[in-house]
């Protein structure tokens, strides 16, 4: 035998589906602010950094990141064959607005190291 409802109890069953379907969502999904601070935990900065930095040129390199004073600081070393201005390469080393590394840096310094001596440093900033 089959059920056949009225447009009353139609109605009925249909808020009550919807309602379970709204209390489900809502319970699985975490406000914006939790899953940012989740993310935040999860960045390991240093690892962040030499990642952004294995693609360097060949010959180049860096030292390990360092902080000083809430700034991560970056040593990068150019080989003495390499010709140009080392501090404007190194300008071209900053990570892009949408990296993780500006999740937890705000500033970060490239040192670019050159025959043998320290060039002008550049601050890179989200």
């Amino acid at each position: 035998m089959t059920m056949v409802t009225t447009g009353r109890g139609h109605r009925k069953i249909q808020a009550t589906l919807a309602l379970c379907l709204a209390a489900a969502l809502l319970g699985q999904v975490r406000p914006a602010a939790a899953q940012e601070e989740g993310e935040w935990r999860a960045i390991d900065i240093r690892q962040e950094i030499r990642t952004h930095f294995d693609r360097l040129p060949y010959g180049w390199w860096i030292r390990e990141p360092e902080l000083h004073l809430n700034t991560y600081e970056v040593e990068v070393h150019l080989p003495d064959w390499w010709r140009g201005n080392p501090t404007s390469a190194v300008n071209n080393l900053c990570p892009e607005r949408q990296s993780r590394i500006w999740k937890v840096a705000k500033i970060l310094t490239l040192r670019p190291f050159y025959q043998k001596r320290p060039w002008p440093e550049v601050d890179c900033r989200r």
